[in-house]
């Protein structure tokens, strides 16, 4: 199966209408987009979104949404004790296989610091989520899992503090971390991840953010095909 995760920085217009051709052109079984309008696919298929409320007060705005080629069954917007707005699960199938695939949005470090809701101390709401969702893949039992989207972190370390990387990492335990270190093709490290259970990879790229000149959106774009 083909998946593409993308942060779509509520792309409009042209931006909107070349990435849908990037994404397309990989003919993905399963779409994770962040940061998304509510009309951003162009491409038929079954699209659902997370809670828009996320505390920044916006109007068709979603942090996460998921496109399948095939119907979403057991959708799930509501990821308890975490920040809303920022977590989808649900389950499709792919080559007759039910997979569950879990779309997140980690509050950067400084959500609701300065902006927002201006309550929170720095990491406070991305440490919240990682805790929350670590609760939750600790009693999943799907044996086909994907967990991907915007992480808001760089794996292996980088700048972040010891224990917020290590609360990361120890949430993916059970899964395979596909986006570690260089990403192919664009040679950097990215904070979109993939981690996978159940799932071999057969590849692994990214797609550059930046196409004839243009700034597409502010992340690179993941592909990968799973086996």
């Amino acid at each position: 199966m083909k998946l593409v995760v993308c942060n779509t920085e509520w792309a409009t217009g042209k931006k909107k209408k070349f990435l849908n051709e990037i994404i397309f052109d990989y003919s993905p079984d399963i779409v994770c987009a962040t940061e998304v309008k509510k009309d951003f696919f162009l491409q038929e298929g079954n699209v659902i979104f997370s809670e828009n409320d996320y505390g920044y007060n916006t109007v068709d705005k979603y942090k996460v949404s998921l496109w399948s080629k095939k119907p979403w069954t057991a959708i799930n917007e509501t990821l308890p004790h975490a920040p809303s707005g920022r977590f989808l699960s649900a389950c499709t199938e792919v080559d007759s296989a039910l997979i569950n695939i879990i779309g997140v949005c980690i509050p950067w470090k400084s959500a609701h610091v300065s902006t927002g809701m201006k309550n929170k101390k720095i990491w406070e709401d991305h440490i919240a989520y990682i805790d929350a969702l670590n609760e939750y893949l600790a009693s999943d039992t799907h044996s086909k899992q994907i967990v991907c989207g915007d992480m808001n972190q760089r794996i292996p370390i980088a700048k972040q503090p010891e224990l917020v990387f290590n609360k990361l990492t120890n949430m993916l335990r059970s899964h395979k971390i596909i986006t570690s270190g260089i990403i192919p093709k664009i040679e950097t490290v990215s904070i979109d991840h993939v981690a996978v259970k159940g799932f071999d990879v057969k590849e692994m790229f990214g797609v550059s953010k930046i196409q004839d000149g243009i700034e597409l959106t502010d992340h690179d774009l993941i592909f990968c095909e799973l086996i």
